[in-house]
């Protein structure tokens, strides 16, 4: 196999890594990872950040002693602290490509071939051919190769600076030893930052023995995990008492389904005594969905569409031990539907309100919506569609963002089946990919 080094640039490591497997194979390995920040042309502009992997084929590398043959023979293997190959900032990187950009394509393209592969010959090679342009065009005059030569000296420059200060950043990259924990954190969509604070926390509590046993370093990750993650109880009743729940959130989440699942599980498993509520009217559907589940399971419901109704339908179900809520689909972004949600659960005087999020939208999204309907007194989540994620780790990013706990989680379509309380045990094993969730 032919020797082959590339760097790849992406928004975040799970991106930079997606590259890697699809220009370089699976054999690829991994040689140097870093964060970096590239200058925006404004300069008011917040600078835009940026993972950045060196990955080679065909590359010899030397396993250290002690690190376990596992590491060595992954797709994606963490380098030896040998291997440091000369990595740009962003600043110097900005400043390269401002030079470049002064040049015709056909010489910036012949510039960048020469520093990527290390070719020391660029400043030569411009003497004899300065235009970098086939044969068969005309040269450029003395005086463009004059200051185009100037260009490549002050590029070789930067090149040597880079390499001394790649070295300041040394202490910046994942251990090597426990990369590939960091990857399948990466894997599991926990965002970098994250991913990033785990394993450098993980490299100050672990021993030595610990660190060179993948095993041992994993069950502390897991531990790890399981702190960061809060989980509530969940909906719990008490004798001679009616608890009202309410679920809310935006619109194609599955508050109706989930509304079904916890009702079929309280009515039908537990024997509670029990009623439904529904302000879904907006879409005719989900309120003659959530009949057919009351009808199957033979529990009372009530339609309402204003606060009043609101105030009658819970005087009705007085004698209940338990009222759950199905409220319509808000948008984040409308204010006026979300206080409307606000005097209505105020009218029914709940006992807890969950905020339903679906773990298929993206962490800027689950955020911004649980900022907005914290106006609506939201007490804990129910996250679902796990089975539908591209991964788990949005559980563990949600949790650092959003003050709320988790109470249940949903994992399927079939009612009542496919829903459990959330349990921190078993959430951190679905996002480290120890457990799997069975269908």
């Amino acid at each position: 196999m032919n020797n082959e080094v590339k760097t790849f640039q992406a928004a975040t490591m799970q991106l930079a890594l997606d590259q890697v497997r699809q220009e370089m194979g699976a054999d690829a390995v991994i040689l140097h990872t870093r964060q970096t920040s590239r200058r925006r042309l404004l300069p008011w502009k917040k600078r835009r950040q940026q993972v950045e992997i060196t990955a080679g084929t065909g590359v010899n590398i030397r396993r250290p002693a002690g690190t376990p043959a596992a590491a060595a023979t992954r797709s994606v293997a963490a380098p030896p602290n040998a291997v440091r190959p000369p990595q740009p900032t962003s600043g110097a990187r900005s400043l390269a490509a401002d030079i470049l950009q002064e040049l015709d394509s056909s010489q910036a393209s012949s510039v960048l071939s020469q520093i990527r592969n290390g070719n020391e010959a660029a400043h030569k090679s411009a003497s004899s051919r300065p235009s970098f342009d086939p044969p068969s065009m005309t040269p450029a005059p003395d005086a463009s190769q004059e200051e185009f030569s100037l260009k490549l000296d002050t590029i070789q420059k930067m090149l040597q600076d880079l390499e001394r200060t790649s070295r300041a950043h040394n202490a910046e990259e994942v251990p090597s030893e426990l990369f590939n924990l960091y990857t399948e954190l990466i894997d599991s969509e926990v965002e970098d930052e994250l991913a990033r604070k785990l394993v450098f926390q993980l490299k100050e509590v672990a021993t030595p023995e610990q660190l060179g046993d993948t095993n041992a370093s994993r069950m502390l990750l897991t531990g790890m995990v399981e702190q960061q993650i809060r989980c509530g109880s969940p909906i719990s009743l008490t004798p001679n008492r009616r608890k009202v729940v309410a679920l809310v959130g935006p619109t194609g989440v599955g508050k109706t389904t989930t509304i079904a699942k916890l009702a079929a599980n309280f009515r039908l498993r537990d024997g509670v005594k029990m009623g439904l509520v529904t302000v879904d009217t907006y879409r005719i559907a989900a309120v003659e969905q959530l009949r057919t589940y009351a009808e199957i399971i033979d529990l009372p419901m009530r339609v309402v569409t204003s606060p009043q109704e609101m105030r009658r339908a819970l005087d009705e179900l007085s004698g209940l031990d338990l009222v759950l809520i199905d409220t319509a689909g808000r948008s984040p972004r409308d204010e006026l539907q979300i206080k409307e949600l606000k005097r209505l659960l105020a009218e029914a005087d709940v006992d807890e309100v969950h905020l339903v999020l679906s773990l298929t939208s993206s962490l800027k999204s689950l955020e911004a919506t649980a900022k907005t309907f914290s106006v609506a007194n939201t007490s804990s989540l129910i996250l679902t569609k796990l089975d539908e994620a591209a991964g788990m780790g949005a559980m563990l990013s949600l949790s650092q963002k959003v003050q709320l706990p988790i109470s249940y989680v949903t994992t399927g379509q079939d009612v009542p089946d496919d829903i459990e309380p959330a349990h921190v045990t078993r959430l951190s094993r679905l996002i480290l990919g120890q457990e799997k969730i069975d269908h």
